[in-house]
């Protein structure tokens, strides 16, 4: 059975907004969107967190890439897959809590 991408995009826009809305809940600062669009293909939008009381930053990014032919650093060691198209989606995550040992 072949996933199914538009599903995929759904559940991790929405992993994205939860996991916005509960750091911000516990940190008490708002985290600013930046969509953005990639020439090739697809886009995301990237979340940032800035100077919070709990994270001196944090951010939660989605992207979704796709393209008409994979590069050739992907076909290196599987060359069955040369010419084909590709999608990629995923959810990432980076946070830097502040640390109570250094001083301000």
């Amino acid at each position: 059975m072949k996933p199914d991408a538009a599903q995929v995009k759904t559940f991790l826009l929405q992993l994205q907004d939860n996991l916005c809305q509960q750091l911000s809940a516990v940190d008490g600062a708002p985290f600013i969107e930046d969509a953005w669009q990639r020439e090739g293909g697809g886009g995301g939008r990237s979340r940032v967190l800035r100077e919070g009381n709990v994270f001196e930053q944090a951010g939660v990014n989605f992207s979704h890439v796709h393209g008409g032919t994979l590069p050739p650093s992907a076909n290196q060691h599987r060359t069955e897959l040369a010419g084909r198209s590709f999608q990629a989606l995923g959810v990432s995550l980076v946070m830097h809590p502040r640390n109570p040992y250094l001083p301000r």
